[in-house]
């Protein structure tokens, strides 16, 4: 399920999928594969650490944000 919420914030801060690899020191594919649900259902603390000071939100935000994620897909595939 695709994580609208970093694609949103993303757009918000006027980053490309690029200069946010880039401020996160990770590849594109890797951003992709994150915003599009492909990737990042069992990310590390350091790659969730990473990803918040990317998207410029705290750890707290980042992971209640992932947990609605997460909820909703529960629903979805239940």
């Amino acid at each position: 399920m695709i994580r609208t919420y970093l694609k949103t914030r993303r757009k918000e801060l006027g980053l490309s999928i690029e200069e946010l690899a880039f401020r996160v020191d990770v590849s594109y594919n890797y951003v992709l594969n994150i915003e599009n649900g492909h990737q990042g259902d069992k990310a590390s603390f350091l790659m969730m650490s990473k990803l918040a000071k990317g998207y410029e939100y705290s750890l707290d935000e980042i992971y209640q944000l992932e947990l609605r994620h997460q909820n909703k897909e529960e629903v979805l595939y239940d």
